[in-house]
């Protein structure tokens, strides 16, 4: 009986060690987003072009999940860029919630699309499948998710 148990918690143990590596490359990657200033060039680019608070959201919801899917996380993307929307939002006229909240959803759906997700590589660890085919499955109804959210945060929000 214990011999089984601990191909069990092996098992466990190696998704996790997968799991950590993937939160810290997505950390770093997103360290590395503003040490070179690319996200703050484009939301200045937005900010100068006097774009509207709604295109404003759905801009800083674009980079967000854009950056879950790239980093397989959604804490790391959310936590890295939320700093900026205070002053972001005050920019465009709009309370710093109403930015966030379509952000925060977008973060945890889009993450659900990346197929380096910690729980996507687990469960196609497990189910013996590529975490792409995974993600196949999962893409379509994410995004009528993001769309239905984002929406709904600007009818709410704004």
């Amino acid at each position: 009986m214990f011999s089984d148990i601990l191909v069990y918690f092996d098992s466990m143990g190696r998704q996790f060690a997968r799991v950590v590596t993937l939160v810290v490359a997505g950390q770093t990657f997103a360290h590395g987003l503003k040490t070179i200033g690319l996200l703050n060039a484009l939301i200045d680019g937005a900010l100068a072009a006097s774009v509207s608070p709604a295109l404003m959201v759905i801009l800083m919801v674009a980079i967000i999940a854009l950056a879950a899917i790239i980093m397989g996380s959604g804490n790391a993307p959310f936590f890295s860029f939320a700093a900026m929307v205070p002053e972001i939002a005050g920019k465009v006229g709009i309370p710093a919630v109403a930015m966030l909240m379509p952000m925060q959803l977008a973060s945890g759906i889009a993450r659900s699309m990346s197929p380096i997700t910690g729980a996507v590589v687990a469960v196609a660890g497990v189910a013996g499948v590529s975490p792409f085919e995974l993600v196949k499955r999962t893409a379509v109804p994410m995004v009528g998710a993001l769309i239905v959210s984002t929406a709904a945060s600007l009818i709410i929000g704004l």
